[in-house]
């Protein structure tokens, strides 16, 4: 009997000290959570691998090239599209999806880019439907008063100007995506149509990715 209550000590402390308990979990990992599956899911912790500029040069961004083929048989066609081997991302609870969509399946006469307009930033406009998360409007709102804090004195002052060469951003949020490109100083991350892309997070102060 002793053995089990130091055991349920232990077990809650070791909870405690990650955070979780039964409304965290369903959280974290969504609003779909049944009663049964919150016990499957603790413990999960989307801990991302540390990399290197090395690891980005080596990358191989466009395995299977983004399409379709037909199979060896000539009956139908295989897609080749990236798929998260950690599976698809689990969204906050206000966050209700519909289905998964990537870029190519609903914009047929451009081609996506990953950044339109590097001296317009605006986060909010196209994303009014995230804003109903508390955590995606923190990110927002964060990112934002970073682009702010950085640029907002150089570009207040380019506007002021006459037009002329772009001013040179002291921060640029997507220098923190890579996707075909090499780890460099002023990379421009390209859209990938394979579907893969890494992001840079600082967790701790160390270098994080996340694809």
């Amino acid at each position: 009997m002793a053995s089990k209550q130091a055991k349920k000590r232990e077990v809650h402390r070791i909870n405690s000290a990650h955070g979780s308990d039964k409304s965290k979990d369903q959280y974290l990992f969504g609003g779909n959570v049944q009663p049964g599956s919150v016990e499957q899911k603790k413990g999960k912790f989307p801990i991302w691998p540390e990399w290197n500029e090395a690891d980005i040069n080596a990358e191989k961004w466009d395995a299977g090239k983004g399409g379709k083929e037909k199979d060896k048989m000539g009956k139908s066609p295989v897609f080749h599209f990236f798929e998260d081997p950690e599976g698809k991302i689990e969204l906050p609870p206000s966050l209700k999806i519909y289905s998964w969509k990537r870029p190519q399946d609903f914009l047929f006469n451009r081609t996506p880019v990953v950044v339109k307009n590097e001296i317009l930033f605006d986060l909010f406009s196209a994303n009014e439907h995230l804003l109903r998360s508390e955590l995606m409007r923190w990110i927002i709102s964060e990112i934002y008063a970073v682009w702010k804090i950085f640029n907002g004195g150089i570009l207040n002052n380019y506007f002021k100007g006459t037009t002329g060469e772009p001013p040179c951003l002291a921060w640029k949020p997507w220098e923190h995506i890579y996707s075909l490109c090499k780890a460099v100083k002023g990379h421009m991350p390209l859209f990938n149509s394979y579907g893969k892309y890494v992001v840079k997070l600082y967790w701790m102060v160390i270098g994080l990715h996340h694809m």
